[in-house]
């Protein structure tokens, strides 16, 4: 990337309105404080539940 481009680039985002700037920092904040987390823990619920659910047709309970 030249010079030229990466002035080019910066002005740019100099030429976002401050709204839109801020409009990505709630999106951020949202996806990584509160979207993500709860994905994580559905993910691992369900993972819980397929090893339950396996367990109870075809593999048994641990143990001896």
């Amino acid at each position: 990337m030249s010079q030229s481009q990466s002035t080019d680039i910066q002005e740019q985002d100099n030429l976002q309105p401050a709204g839109k700037k801020v409009s990505e920092w709630k999106r951020f904040l949202l996806m990584g404080f509160i979207v993500l987390p709860i994905f994580t823990l559905l993910l691992i619920c369900a993972y819980g539940f397929v090893v339950w659910f396996g367990q109870m047709l075809f593999w048994g309970p641990p143990g001896p």
